[in-house]
């Protein structure tokens, strides 16, 4: 009886055994972690929110505060999409090496070249290509100068979980649209349909997952979905302010932009199963005061101010010259006159505005110093504080013109302005609520008597 039961127990088994093995394959194996492909881009140079208006978005310590709490449960992989500056001068410079650093505290894997890269020093690019600061990805862009740039024409990122290899490859171009016009000596860039079709046919049995990063308009972008229908995830450029609730797809690609300004961050999350990356969401997402800034890229950003400081960049600022015969004098000398109106003015927003700069530290950036200070970027204008200090804060002259014709009233018409003139710092950017009659309320002058002058001449 003992060996009649244990020949059943040992047939029992080995049933069981053959069922279960033959139910694995059916069942897709499960990662604890999910996926995550973070993607920003274009953020033309805007390290951090200006701090102009309350409930600004957007800035690189903030984006890794997100990224940190992602990796916490998440296999993280970002990407950055091209456009890091927004334009070629020695502070473009610097901001482009700020963001490379501060890309690779986040774990950036890569970023694609876009006509703003191509635009600034190529010193610059080979500098931050040999440096590891940055891995420079585009399947389309030749450089060739005497000074090598590192620019990889695909990256691939392999995952291992369970035992199991997953391998996504990055692929990015720059539309010719954006970079005809622009191109340098030694620069070239190809046809991104003719560069893109070898790779992919080179990748397809490579990678289990592709994804373009498409420096492009949306609607190039979406002919790269149509044409190579490979690709699995489709990161497009030039996109709208506000992409939120901006994902398209052709037939099962997606197509989606992080916005501009660098606002915004971009998250595409996949889970791994034995058919491949299964995907979960997209969503695109506004970088706003739910998340702390990060203190080790706050601490960047200090670094970046005193870069600008030390290398004065005020004092080496191009000055224009103002029309024949104007110069600034400062708030105070339209004082002496307009006693009233400049003790009303000192109590305003404007007449503080240059503080404002002084207790965030950014005294020294040019690009605040533009609209904090009068006629920064002339000659007779503000320098620095040492040497004009009387040309601070936005004053008479800020508004009304440079005042030297006026002091000797030989201008019967100045002190007149519009609108246009106020937009220029109260723009978009800067001030996206701006109304001009409910905004000109808040500085609106008192009336004031003006006695005519004994030594005028009539």
């Amino acid at each position: 009886m003992n060996e009649e039961y244990q020949m059943m127990r040992r047939l029992y088994l080995i049933c069981f055994f053959v069922c279960f093995i033959s139910v694995i394959p059916k069942v897709a194996f499960s990662s604890s972690e999910d996926i995550l492909i973070v993607f920003s881009g274009e953020e033309t140079g805007n390290l951090e929110p200006c701090g102009c208006y309350v409930g600004q978005i957007g800035g690189i310590s903030r984006r890794h505060t997100i990224i940190d709490q992602l990796k916490k449960i998440n296999k993280v992989i970002p990407v950055s999409l091209g456009d890091l500056p927004s334009g070629n001068e020695r502070q473009d410079e610097i901001k482009m090496e700020i963001f490379s650093h501060a890309m690779r505290k986040m774990g950036y894997i890569l970023h694609n070249v876009g006509e703003k890269e191509i635009e600034i020093s190529p010193r610059i690019l080979s500098y931050l290509s040999q440096t590891n600061n940055i891995t420079f990805l585009s399947s389309n862009i030749q450089i060739n100068y005497p000074f090598p740039v590192i620019i990889n024409k695909y990256i691939i990122n392999e995952y291992v979980e369970n035992k199991h290899r997953f391998k996504i490859a990055f692929l990015g171009i720059l539309s010719k649209i954006f970079s005809d016009n622009i191109l340098p000596n030694g620069v070239c860039v190809d046809d991104p349909v003719s560069a893109l079709r070898p790779l992919i046919k080179e990748l397809r049995n490579k990678v289990d997952f592709m994804v373009l990063l498409s420096h492009a308009p949306f609607e190039e972008s979406v002919e790269f979905a149509k044409l190579f229908p490979e690709i699995g995830l489709i990161i497009t450029g030039h996109g709208m302010d506000e992409p939120t609730d901006t994902v398209i797809y052709i037939k099962d690609t997606p197509i989606v932009s992080p916005g501009r300004n660098g606002r915004f961050i971009g998250i595409a999350r996949y889970s791994i199963t034995n058919k491949g990356l299964k995907r979960k969401s997209i969503e695109v997402i506004p970088l706003d005061n739910k998340y702390n800034d990060s203190q080790e890229v706050s601490l960047l950003l200090k670094e970046y101010q005193q870069i600008l400081k030390n290398e004065d960049l005020l004092g080496k600022t191009y000055r224009e010259q103002l029309p024949s015969g104007l110069s600034y004098v400062g708030s105070p000398a339209c004082g002496i006159c307009h006693k009233i109106v400049y003790e009303h003015w000192s109590n305003t927003a404007h007449g503080k505005s240059y503080d404002t700069l002084v207790n965030t530290g950014h005294q020294y950036d040019p690009e605040c110093i533009k609209c904090h200070t009068i006629g920064f970027g002339h000659i007779s204008g503000f320098i620095d504080y040492d040497e004009t200090q009387h040309l601070i804060n936005v004053g008479c002259e800020s508004c009304h013109g440079a005042g030297s014709l006026h002091m000797n009233l030989a201008n019967k018409d100045y002190g007149k302005t519009n609108e246009s003139d106020c937009e220029t710092c109260h723009d978009s950017e800067h001030s996206p609520g701006f109304k001009f009659k409910e905004y000109c309320e808040k500085i609106k002058h008192p009336r004031e008597v003006l006695k005519q002058s004994p030594n005028i001449v009539k």
